[in-house]
């Protein structure tokens, strides 16, 4: 039987799911073209591998690594 910690970390992960899908959405719909942590430009080629990117790969490749 889940206890009550349980359920709340299904809902957090339920809800940051949607929020996840909801943000790609958004980007899709949007073209983000900004890096979000350096504000640099996203290159075409990431954009292209990578259509909901919003690091460019430098920032990306530190964000990985946290």
């Amino acid at each position: 039987m889940a206890d009550d910690i349980d359920l709340a970390n299904i809902e957090i992960e339920r809800e940051t799911k949607r929020a996840l899908s909801k943000i790609k959405q958004l980007q899709r719909e949007s073209g983000i073209i900004y890096c979000l942590d350096c504000d640099e430009e996203i290159g075409e080629a990431r954009k292209k591998a990578v259509p909901s990117a919003v690091r460019c790969i430098d920032c990306q490749s530190l964000k990985d690594l946290e």
